[in-house]
C-alpha cells in the first residue's frame, strides 16, 4: 500500500480526504478502469478511484489538486 498526504484535501460527500492510500493493482483492475473510462485519458483518473482505500469516485480523482495529482501519479506509476 501506498499512502499519499495530500497538500489541499478534498471534499467528498464522505468528508474531507487528506490522505490517499493505494494499493497495489491488479490486471482486473486496469480492465475495470478501461471499460469504466469514456476515452483512454481517464483510465487513469478511473484506476486511482478503484484502488484508493478512501472509496474515492473519479469525480473526487477529477478534483485533486494538480500538485496532489502529480504525486498520486507518480506513487502509482512506481508501482508499476
Amino acid at each position: 500500500m501506498t499512502k499519499i498526504e495530500l497538500k489541499t484535501p478534498i471534499k467528498t460527500p464522505g468528508g474531507e480526504v487528506k490522505t490517499i492510500t493505494l494499493r497495489r493493482a491488479t490486471v482486473r483492475d486496469l480492465k475495470q478502469a478501461q471499460r469504466a473510462a469514456d476515452n483512454p485519458s481517464d483510465v487513469d483518473t478511473w484506476l486511482v478511484s478503484i484502488l484508493s482505500e478512501e472509496k474515492l469516485t473519479n469525480e473526487d480523482v477529477e478534483s485533486l489538486d494538480l500538485a496532489d495529482w502529480a504525486e498520486v501519479q507518480a506513487a502509482f506509476q512506481s508501482q508499476l
